[in-house]
């Protein structure tokens, strides 16, 4: 069970690693296109544009890390036939096709 558990953090931590590097150009190349100017850093910038980034940005990263945690527990399902370690199955959350993983994290 440890080697399940030494596992699965790599997975996840892979997937996270690579969704929100993404997540971050994504949202600094939209923040150019829709401002005009690079996102503000080290103080730059009025406080409603450093609220707004910041907002943006926090948003990005938490979508971003749900979706990599989803994604990384559906390709653990895959690879292993299992679920990951603080996930159980859950026989009811495929009733229509690609809607879900079939994982529910345990309380």
């Amino acid at each position: 069970m440890v080697g399940a558990k030494i596992g699965w953090k790599l997975v996840q931590a892979a997937f996270t690693i690579v969704v929100g590097l993404a997540a971050s150009k994504a949202v600094s190349t939209a923040w150019k296109l829709g401002s005009g100017g690079k996102p503000p850093k080290n103080g730059q910038g009025g406080y409603a544009e450093v609220a707004v980034w910041a907002a943006v940005s926090a948003g990005a990263a938490a979508a971003a890390r749900l979706f990599a945690e989803r994604r990384a527990a559906a390709y653990w399902l895959k690879s292993t036939g299992y679920a990951p370690p603080g996930y159980e199955a859950d026989a009811t959350a495929r009733l229509v096709k690609g809607t879900d993983t079939g994982l529910t994290k345990k309380d």
